[in-house]
């Protein structure tokens, strides 16, 4: 699979954006004035549950979930 890196610039500062597949989580490094550094990634948000769609079908259409 191909490797997936994203970079971007804030406040004057590079950042490289990047998924570590292997472990399921984001990577965020900065460019410094010795190398690129890693950020620390917090997730501050509940886990995800199943998630339930509601379509209107005005149509009447059969609709396969």
């Amino acid at each position: 699979m191909e490797e997936i890196e994203v970079d971007f610039q804030v406040n004057g500062e590079t950042y490289f954006l990047s998924v570590a597949e292997d472990e399921a989580r984001w990577l965020v490094f900065v460019q410094g004035a010795t190398g690129p550094r890693d950020v620390p990634v917090y997730v501050d948000e509940a886990e995800l549950e199943d998630l339930k769609i509601v379509v209107e079908d005005k149509d009447r259409r059969k609709i396969v979930n």
